[in-house]
């Protein structure tokens, strides 16, 4: 292997563009019907060798549990609005905020706080 041998560029997940070597070695494995079924129950909608890669790097993305993914969704929403809001503040210093932009930001705080505490609509409606 050469020591100085460059670095190649390769296209990432939405575009991105990520420098790393190229993945120029190749493993094979044999797997039986139940093996097979295992993997496949397991890596779900991946690759079966991205999958085996990620296991066996102990990068596996996080396993969401089907009652959670509408509050994971909810959740992601909600972080986003504050992170829309946290940048527009960033990028208007001197920009003077309205009544009714400070109760949209006070309402996206408290439906991102309550989603963190996993508070469900009629608790929100509630504390208001």
């Amino acid at each position: 292997m050469e020591l100085n041998k460059p670095r190649t560029k390769r296209q990432g997940k939405h575009g991105r563009t990520a420098v790393e070597d190229p993945r120029t070695h190749c493993v094979s494995v044999r797997l039986n019907d139940e093996e097979l079924a295992i993997l496949n129950n397991k890596r779900g909608t991946m690759k079966k060798g991205e999958w085996l890669r990620c296991a066996a790097l102990d990068k596996l993305p996080p396993i969401i549990p089907e009652p959670n993914i509408k509050k994971w969704q909810d959740l992601a929403k909600s972080a986003s609005n504050l992170n829309q809001i946290a940048h527009w503040l960033n990028i208007n210093k001197q920009a003077v905020i309205n009544e009714q932009q400070i109760n949209r930001i006070r309402q996206t705080i408290t439906e991102f706080r309550a989603a963190l505490l996993g508070a469900t609509n009629n608790e929100r409606n509630a504390e208001d």
